[in-house]
């Protein structure tokens, strides 16, 4: 990627691959906005497809193209953002879905380039890094599966009367009292999945050196585990109490602090500076109410597939169902992706 005042324009198409011809007239509709509000040098543009030609189809097909856009003078995540928001009526009706970025060192650097900056990566847990929402699967084994699930929709929208994370949090958990110490076992072997792109995403920035850390309103019996199936640096979440049986009280343990939007953030700026990365180098990824103070302290915030209301006050969302749309994002190929996780742990 160039260097300085540049900006990276990640363009996702929402009704699959498209063709080459096909492309070029949906990006020339949308440049003449942006190089006038960034004050592009358009001559100076360049672009590639991200995602490998589709194989069935008889002409090179594609999902994802990104462009690398020059400009006169540096621009803020939220000049970007708040421009691709002005712009929505326009892509919603290409079938295009944008992230608009400052080039940064969040942006995966050349294969020549002889070091790498210190990066740091946090992602929430609960359908982020996996499919379920673990406090629902826990209520399940009570047959409290509706009652939690209503208040877990809730606070993921932001609606009251859950607005407060830990005052849902108490309540759900409160529900939750009696569930035998099994349960962990259980959803680790037959419940848990995780999210398409988790493994590769993870992968990918090891290899490159991230930092990784997840943080999780959840619960640490899974955190840990999760952080140990995909290779992360730490993980952060709510610890529940237990009686002399292992079971659940229905409380979170005393003095545990609880894992609510503010805390997650506080985790993820204590972690920047014990690993020494600059604010220009943070990622956080994630999908609900109490992410977006992480998502907007880092230097690109992601909501992956998440709440409308999550989505609107986002810095940035993907909503392709894959993590692996976080890596290109950064700049990967499928290409590179691929010999990442050809080469094994």
């Amino acid at each position: 990627m160039a260097s300085q005042s540049s900006l990276v324009l990640t363009i996702f198409s929402t009704t699959g691959p498209l063709p080459t011809t096909t492309w070029t007239s949906k990006v020339d509709q949308i440049l003449p906005a942006l190089a006038h509000e960034f004050t592009i040098s358009t001559p100076n543009i360049t672009s590639r497809f991200l995602d490998s030609p589709s194989p069935s189809s008889s002409s090179p097909v594609h999902r994802v193209h990104q462009l690398l856009l020059p400009t006169q003078s540096p621009a803020t995540q939220p000049q970007c953002t708040s421009f691709l928001r002005t712009l929505a009526p326009q892509t919603d009706s290409l079938s295009l879905s944008l992230v608009l970025t400052p080039l940064s060192p969040l942006h995966k650097p050349p294969a020549s380039s002889p070091s790498h900056p210190s990066r740091l990566a946090v992602f929430d847990m609960d359908s982020t890094l996996i499919q379920q929402e673990v406090i629902d699967e826990l209520a399940r084994s009570l047959d409290l599966y509706a009652s939690v699930s209503a208040i877990t929709e809730a606070a993921m929208r932001g609606e009251a009367p859950y607005t407060d994370f830990t005052a849902s949090l108490q309540a759900r958990v409160a529900l939750l009292k009696g569930v035998e110490p099994g349960i962990w076992k259980h959803l680790r072997e037959e419940v848990i999945t995780f999210t398409p792109g988790a493994r590769e995403l993870v992968r990918c920035l090891k290899a490159e050196g991230w930092y990784t850390a997840v943080l999780s309103g959840g619960f640490v019996d899974l955190a840990e585990w999760v952080k140990e199936e995909l290779g992360l640096d730490e993980a952060h979440a709510n610890v529940l109490e237990t009686d002399e049986g292992g079971r659940l009280t229905g409380r979170i343990r005393e003095g545990a602090k609880v894992v609510d939007g503010e805390r997650k953030r506080e985790l993820m700026e204590r972690i920047k500076g014990e690993q020494d990365v600059g604010g220009d180098a943070v990622l956080a990824v994630g999908d609900g109410s109490n992410d977006l103070l992480m998502m907007g302290s880092a230097a690109l915030g992601v909501a992956f597939c998440a709440k409308p209301k999550v989505q609107e006050r986002a810095p940035a969302k993907v909503n392709g169902g894959s993590l692996v749309d976080v890596l290109y994002l950064l700049g990967w190929t499928e290409e590179e992706i691929r010999e990442v996780m050809a080469r094994g742990k």
